[in-house]
């Protein structure tokens, strides 16, 4: 996983730096192959604003969140994320099986 971290409007925070990291292992679970995970924090109109844009095996997601707490901003924009991840889950995994038929006969055939 290749991680960038930017801070724009303020000073860089190691602190946030390793929390990022930390929070961005989550997202391996979901990509097998080499992802690209891009943080940008800013501080805006007195709000604390986190932007992620991960990027990964012809996928392409982003979350953004605005709190008082960097670290409240980081974990909403996961949790936007990995809702986007398991939606196109989803997708992928019904396309093979459009109205819950797996290719088995039913019990009424």
């Amino acid at each position: 996983m290749q991680l960038n971290i930017s801070f724009k409007h303020m000073d860089t925070s190691d602190a946030l730096r390793t929390y990022t990291q930390e929070k961005s292992e989550r997202l391996k679970k979901y990509f097998n192959g080499r992802i690209s995970v891009t943080w940008n924090f800013s501080i805006e109109n007195m709000e604390k604003v986190a932007h992620c844009h991960l990027v990964g095996n012809n996928m392409d997601y982003f979350g953004e969140a605005a709190t008082g707490d960097f670290h409240a901003s980081i974990d909403s924009t996961l949790d936007k994320i990995e809702k986007q991840l398991r939606k196109h889950k989803e997708i992928v995994k019904d396309h093979l099986h459009r109205n819950g038929n797996s290719g088995r006969p039913s019990a009424t055939s």
